[in-house]
């Protein structure tokens, strides 16, 4: 099997979603540190331009967004299963809350609390991300109801730890707990968020069971050395599959981008789509070819 190359930087709230549950699944991985903001010269020969984090490569092959990270690592390394109990539906539904509702509270208490510190081309690049504007002042001026939205979603998951279950859905991990765990972990880097968590002793004590699980075996590979596993895996012969009744056809040129944030579309040629994945064919100078992998859910074909 080949090696898992994770792209990733240690602050990344979302990089240490996958981290988590590549201790969780007990897994050897090689560690690309990238930058935080464009550019990124390493990363776009194998994303095609898009531009989010974290991104895993195997070989060849692409998978960008942690859905179609998670999928493929739950192919690969199915146990122990982030599904327990056939818990499908609640852990993918959920992401969708904690990815982006909740994620959304917990950058309001990292901006409104550090936003004075952080460099003006973080911010720039945030602001671009995000397709909007980034106000530090209005961040800061929201930070207390900011505060008493994120205490208030954190109350379901006291109560729903109250009968002394060591997870969110029992006694085994799973999705919906990495999904909740890396918005704690982000939003409490904030004093103010650190004791709005504390205040929850069941939820202190959930995410130091979470914590304990570790990131796995983990040893550093350049970008460099990345980019030379890719161009050496020969990925012509790759044939996905193109779900029945669907608008758009194999070898069709198409681009993806995502529905919510980092809107830049990724040109290729279609070689899988159904419900779950969408996969394209994408070609450059440095890389030769590349299989891109992307959910279905939250990205649009065109």
């Amino acid at each position: 099997m080949s090696d898992i190359i994770y792209h990733h930087y240690d602050p990344s709230p979302f990089g240490e979603k996958i981290r988590t549950i590549f201790g969780f699944k007990g897994m050897s991985w090689k560690s690309v540190q990238i930058p935080r903001v464009m550019p990124k010269p390493d990363v776009v020969p194998l994303t095609g331009g898009y531009r989010k984090t974290p991104i895993m490569q195997i070989g060849a092959h692409v998978y960008c967004d942690t859905q179609a990270i998670i999928q493929e690592l739950e192919k690969r390394y199915p146990d122990p299963t982030l599904f327990p109990d056939g818990s499908e539906f609640l852990g993918w539904g959920m992401s969708f809350w904690t990815d982006k509702l909740l994620f959304s509270t917990a950058v309001g208490i990292v901006f409104g609390t550090f936003g004075d510190q952080m460099p003006p081309e973080f911010v720039k690049d945030r602001s671009e991300y995000s397709g909007g504007s980034i106000n530090i002042e209005k961040m800061k001026a929201a930070l207390p109801v900011a505060l008493q939205q994120f205490a208030a979603m954190l109350d379901w998951a006291e109560q729903g730890l109250a009968d002394g279950r060591s997870f969110l859905l029992g006694e085994k991990p799973s999705l919906v707990d990495f999904d909740l765990y890396f918005n704690v972990w982000f939003a409490g880097r904030a004093p103010a968020a650190k004791k709005v968590i504390e205040a929850f002793p069941r939820l202190t004590a959930w995410t130091e069971r979470i914590a304990a699980l570790g990131h796995g075996e983990r040893t550093e590979l350049s970008s460099t050395e990345a980019l030379q596993i890719a161009k050496a895996d020969d990925v012509s012969g790759y044939r996905g599959v193109i779900a029945e009744g669907e608008a758009h056809s194999g070898g069709d040129t198409v681009t993806i981008t995502p529905n919510d944030s980092g809107r830049v579309p990724v040109t290729g040629e279609l070689v899988t789509l159904t419900n779950r994945e969408i996969a394209i064919r994408h070609q450059n100078d440095i890389v030769d070819e590349v299989i891109i992998h992307f959910p279905r859910a939250g990205f649009i074909v065109s």
